[in-house]
């Protein structure tokens, strides 16, 4: 990598840095908010920030058919990113009991979009555009479950959950829309950007994707009325809320 690169990457590690801190400081004042949901949110961006320490530390790159492939990259993403819908589960389900399918249809997908999108970078033909192909269709699945299943389980809950669930979906919605077209316009795909440009889009996805959700996530679940934080405390099955609702 050159010059450029590794200070971007070095600017990177320092944001991630910084927001760990942040985050772990308003962990100190949970206002309500569960301690386990400052943790997911601290561990995303503490791994986040060692991965990309390899990448401007000249490792964590594999130079297949003359292209460079940054494959520490896809090492922080399959345990950033399922680390992040985890906490979107989290918030679907805030005063819920964490149930299994829809949690392990969401992990697995996405875990399945990472890696297929890593054999599409290492694969020096045409086949990258299947492994494309493939992740794209394991993102949809992604999508379907948190627009439906999960969104279901958060609209149980009452309006103001409801709304929080629904700007954070959205929010990680847009950004895993950008993910691919980046791919697929940049140095992995059609090459309609260049390298250097490549990878600093690489680099502010990331940052908003991360340390960005992680504070607008906390921020809609801090603003939210006590009686969810009581029911995140003590939480209920699906079935006990409609059979008792409390919420209004």
């Amino acid at each position: 990598m050159d010059t450029t690169d590794v200070l971007l990457h070095w600017g990177y590690v320092a944001v991630m840095a910084l927001s760990a801190v942040a985050i772990l400081v308003m962990a100190r004042n949970p206002k309500g908010v569960p301690q386990y949901k400052y943790m997911i949110h601290a561990f995303v961006v503490i791994w986040s920030g060692l991965a990309y320490s390899a990448l401007a530390l000249g490792q964590g790159t594999v130079a297949v058919g003359g292209e460079t492939v940054y494959f520490a990259r896809y090492l922080d993403w399959v345990v950033s990113t399922p680390l992040l819908l985890l906490s979107l589960v989290l918030t679907g389900k805030y005063t819920l009991k964490l149930e299994g399918s829809i949690t392990a249809g969401l992990l697995g997908s996405q875990i399945i979009m990472i890696l297929t999108g890593l054999i599409a970078d290492l694969s020096a033909t045409e086949n990258r555009w299947f492994w494309y192909i493939a992740g794209c269709v394991a993102l949809l699945v992604v999508f379907r479950l948190m627009w439906k299943e999960l969104y279901a389980k958060a609209k149980i809950q009452g309006p103001e959950l409801t709304a929080a669930y629904k700007a954070s979906a959205v929010y990680l919605s847009v950004q895993w829309l950008l993910y691919p077209l980046v791919w697929a316009l940049g140095s992995p795909g059609l090459a309609v950007f260049n390298p250097t440009l490549t990878s600093v889009l690489f680099i502010i996805l990331p940052i908003v994707s991360k340390s960005g959700f992680a504070f607008y996530n906390l921020a809609k679940l801090r603003a939210l009325p006590d009686h969810l934080h009581q029911g995140a405390a003590n939480p209920r099955t699906a079935k006990e809320v409609l059979h008792a609702p409390v919420y209004s």
